[in-house]
C-alpha cells in the first residue's frame, strides 16, 4: 500500500511528531510504502529528503506555533501525482489537514483523519479576546470540514468525543493506539552518574521527571506549585523537567517566585537516547496536566520502566492501572504522599515495579500500530463515506473510483 501522511508538526518534541514518527516506522516495516508532507519553518521553498516533503510555514498562534503556507505547496501535488497513493492520512487539523483533503479530493482518493490534539479549537491563543475568538472559529471551521469529508475518524483520546460533542460535530470515529519506540526507550540497568550530574541530582536526592513541550496544556505551572506545597527540603526530592516551549522562561521564573529552584532542574531539551537515560535516573514520571490529548512522554517513560503520577482527569490517566504502572492523584497532598512513598522503595521494590511497568507496555508495538491502521485504510477504501453522502443527496467525492489504477 502507498501512503501519502501529512502532518502540521515538524517539531521533533511534540506529540504530534512522536505520533507521525512512530507511525511511520510501523508502515515501513509491514511493507507499505509512505511519504510523509510536513512543515519547515526555515525553509523557502518545499525540499524532500527521506521519504518526507518539507514545506514552508510560517508564524502562527496556533498550538505548534507555525502552520504551512498552503500557497506554496503546488510542488507537493506535482510529487502527490508521481507518488500516486492508495490512501491520503492527516494527523492534524489545521491547514496542512485541509491541504491532505485537497489532495485527496483532486485524486479522487479515501481521506482518513487522526486527532491528535483539538487545543487551538478549545483554549485562547492568549493575543487578545477577538483575535482569540476568530483563530477558535477558524479552528472549528477547519476540524468541522475535515470530520465531515473522512472517510474513516481515529482518535488515541477517549475525550475526544465529548469535544466533539461540544462543539456540535457529530461523526463515527474508533480509537486508535497511541504508539511509543519501544527500541528506543527501554529500562537502563545500573547508575549513570553522568546523567545524574547533568541533571543536577545530589547522591541522597530522589528525582522524579516531567517531559514535554512548555506551553499551554502541559501542566507545569500547576505542578510547581504542587511541588512547592507537598514537598519539603527534608524530602531530599528533586524535579527534573525536560523540554523547552514558548512557556520555557515564564515557567522558570515561576520557580524562583516560589522559592523552589533549588529543588528544580530546568533539563531544556533532551535527544531521544539521553531522555530514556533521564528516566533510568529518575524514580517516576510526573505530570499535572488535565489535557484532554494523549501525551507521548508519560508512555515513553513507561517504556523505559519508569511508573507515571497523573492528574486523574487527564487523558494518559486511562491508561493508568494503579499500583502496576503508575498513581493517580487530584491534589497536592495525594502527590506529595504519593512522591514520598515511591521515594522510599528499597532497590527490590524499584526493579520490581519498573518490570512491571515495562510489561504494561507490551501492546504498544510498531507491530500493533500497522496492523490496526493498514485496517483503517482498508475500512476507507472499502467503505467509502462517498457513498452516504450521495445517498443523503450531499456533495458526491468519488474517493473510490481510481483505485483500480493504484497498487494495492
Amino acid at each position: 500500500m502507498r501512503i501519502a501522511l501529512f502532518s502540521g508538526a515538524s517539531n521533533a518534541h511534540s506529540d504530534a511528531s512522536a505520533y507521525v514518527s512512530i507511525l511511520k516506522k510501523s508502515l515501513s516495516r509491514a511493507g507499505h510504502t509512505v511519504l510523509l508532507v510536513t512543515c519547515d519553518p526555515e525553509a523557502d521553498d518545499c525540499y524532500t529528503q527521506d521519504d518526507t516533503i518539507f514545506c514552508p510555514a510560517k508564524v502562527s498562534s496556533n498550538y505548534y506555533g507555525y502552520s504551512v503556507k498552503s500557497s506554496m505547496l503546488s510542488p507537493v501535488y506535482d510529487i502527490m501525482e508521481a507518488f500516486r497513493p492508495n490512501i491520503i492520512h492527516a494527523v492534524t487539523a489545521d491547514d496542512m489537514g485541509l491541504s491532505a483533503l485537497h489532495v485527496a479530493e483532486i485524486n479522487q482518493l479515501p481521506f482518513v483523519l487522526t486527532l491528535l490534539n483539538l487545543y487551538d479549537t478549545t483554549e485562547d491563543a492568549g493575543v487578545n479576546r477577538v483575535y482569540d475568538s476568530l483563530l477558535k472559529m477558524k479552528a472549528r471551521s477547519t476540524l468541522r470540514k475535515l470530520c465531515t469529508a473522512a472517510d474513516t475518524i481515529c482518535v488515541p483520546s477517549g475525550k475526544t468525543k465529548d469535544i466533539l460533542r461540544k462543539l456540535d460535530i457529530h461523526c463515527k470515529m474508533h480509537r486508535s493506539p497511541f504508539c511509543v519506540d519501544l527500541e528506543t526507550f527501554s529500562p537502563i540497568h545500573g547508575i549513570d552518574l553522568e546523567m545524574r550530574e547533568q541533571l543536577q541530582i545530589q547522591a541522597d536526592e530522589t528525582a522524579f521527571v516531567f517531559a514535554g513541550r512548555l506551553m499551554g496544556d502541559c501542566g507545569v505551572n500547576e505542578l510547581l506549585q504542587y511541588w512547592n506545597s507537598s514537598v519539603s527540603v527534608q524530602d531530599r526530592l528533586r524535579l527534573i523537567i525536560a523540554g523547552s516551549g514558548p512557556d520555557s522562561a515564564i515557567l522558570t521564573e515561576r520557580a524562583k517566585m516560589l522559592g523552589i529552584s533549588s529543588k528544580v532542574t530546568f533539563a531544556g531539551d533532551l535527544s531521544k537516547d539521553d531522555l530514556n537515560r533521564c528516566f533510568s535516573c529518575c524514580r517516576a514520571f510526573v505530570s499535572a496536566s488535565k489535557s484532554a490529548a494523549i501525551k507521548a512522554s508519560p508512555l515513553e517513560a513507561m517504556a523505559a520502566g519508569l511508573p507515571v503520577l497523573l492528574e486523574q482527569s487527564s487523558a494518559n490517566a486511562e491508561l493508568v492501572r494503579e499500583g502496576v504502572n503508575g498513581f493517580l492523584f487530584e491534589h497536592a497532598s495525594q502527590l506529595g504522599d504519593k512522591l514520598r512513598m515511591l521515594s522510599e522503595l528499597d532497590l527490590e521494590g524499584e526493579g520490581l515495579l519498573r518490570k512491571l511497568v515495562r510489561r504494561s507496555t507490551a501492546g504498544l508495538t510498531c507491530e500493533a500500530l500497522a496492523a490496526i491502521m493498514v485496517q483503517d485504510y482498508r475500512n476507507a477504501m472499502e467503505h467509502p463515506r462517498s457513498v452516504e453522502k450521495a445517498n443523503s443527496g450531499s456533495m458526491h467525492i468519488h474517493h473510490a473510483s481510481k483505485k483500480s489504477q493504484h497498487n494495492h
